[in-house]
């Protein structure tokens, strides 16, 4: 693979925010679960994890309205329209081969 080459066919700077609001919103929420373990049910922590809470659903419902992944679902029971069959040389070079480790 080229370095040059893209990964992703999603351009939009929309579809990394929200998903990192979505990010933001989880590790609150991790941490205020944290923190109520070491201090206990505070005001603070219930707050935090409820903020956390809210971030990341809001954060999950503008990933999906902006990424729309139901709209490009892969079927992994068709094949790729680029797809060279590269495993069919792999098969026949490890044929090959074991037939040469089987005269030694």
């Amino acid at each position: 693979m080229k370095v040059t080459e893209k990964i992703s066919a999603d351009s939009n700077p929309a579809v990394l925010g929200t998903a990192m609001v979505a990010g933001l919103g989880l590790v609150l929420a991790v941490l205020a679960l944290g923190f109520g373990v070491i201090q206990g049910d505070t005001g603070f922590t219930g707050l935090m994890l409820a903020a956390g809470g809210l971030l990341f659903i809001l954060g999950l419902v503008g990933w999906v309205g902006t990424a729309q992944p139901h709209k490009r679902f892969d079927d992994i029971n068709q094949p790729a329209p680029d797809d060279h069959h590269h495993d069919e040389h792999a098969i026949e070079a490890a044929a090959d081969h074991s037939a040469e480790a089987a005269h030694h």
